[in-house]
């Protein structure tokens, strides 16, 4: 279930997704990127992580917060799942906590460890929650506390990201820089604290993601390839390559998939 922040705090929440789900014994999920940060609760055991080229997972935090993912992951569970998890604009991290983005690029950070007693209280608050939709207030309350303490942000990080949306992904850097009033480095250095990738990968990241959506929405499209090529994919070997190495399946894979949780979550057979 997605819901929409309050409109406070729009400009940091992208939106919240309850997961809930009675899961298999020792259930396997595939994560990959959407192009944002996030918080997330635990209400149940959390899951335990396999980031790519692990053999040995790790146990993810009760409440943690994670950066950008370059690659895909996989998860396992072995309970019923029940989590809260706070999707962040892209920049989020650097405008809520004042952390460099690319310090979390590919990690998760347990959130007590991020800022102490202040994430205990929240911690336990949302964990006494009577409801989910009281969960959110209470994170909603402590995330407006943190808007109000720091600036609005970077302009030009902000025009170049929706420029990015606008064009769903399918720019490079020279029409970039004819958006923004920087240099090519100056973007670069800006993408790399504020969002923690490049403004290529970022692209790269919306345009996949804008291909799924219109996957999701025509469920029995038959030419995956034409699809494809309205999003700019003109090569079908290189897509499907670029495709299995972010997502670790195949497109035709994924449309074969009826276990989504959200777009860029789902379960597998491992």
């Amino acid at each position: 279930m997605q819901l929409q922040p309050s409109p406070i705090l729009s400009t940091v929440v992208k939106h919240y997704l309850v997961i809930e789900c009675q899961a298999d014994v020792y259930a396997n999920y595939r994560i990959f990127s959407d192009g944002n940060p996030g918080m997330v609760f635990h209400f149940k055991r959390p899951l335990l992580q396999y980031n790519t080229g692990d053999i040995t997972p790790k146990l993810q935090p009760e409440c943690f917060v994670y950066g950008q993912i370059t690659n895909y992951n996989n998860l396992c569970s072995a309970e019923e799942i029940g989590m809260l998890v706070v999707v962040l604009q892209p920049y989020a991290l650097f405008s809520l906590f004042k952390m460099a983005a690319h310090e979390v690029l590919n990690a998760t950070i347990n959130l007590v460890d991020l800022l102490g007693s202040e994430a205990r209280e929240l911690e336990e608050k949302v964990m006494e929650a009577l409801s989910m939709t009281d969960a959110i207030a209470i994170v909603e309350r402590f995330l407006i506390r943190r808007v109000t303490r720091w600036d609005d942000g970077d302009s030009n990080v902000f025009l170049a990201l929706n420029h990015i949306y606008t064009q769903k992904g399918m720019v490079n850097i020279s029409n970039l820089l004819k958006v923004v009033p920087v240099t090519e480095r100056q973007l670069e250095r800006k993408f790399k604290e504020w969002i923690g990738i490049s403004p290529k990968k970022m692209a790269d990241v919306v345009r996949l993601q804008n291909f799924l959506k219109s996957l999701q929405k025509h469920p029995f499209y038959d030419n995956i390839a034409l699809l494809s090529y309205s999003y700019g994919y003109y090569d079908q070997a290189h897509f499907n390559n670029y495709f299995k190495k972010h997502t670790g399946i195949t497109p035709l894979q994924y449309k074969a998939n009826n276990r989504l949780l959200t777009l860029n979550l789902m379960a597998v057979n491992k």
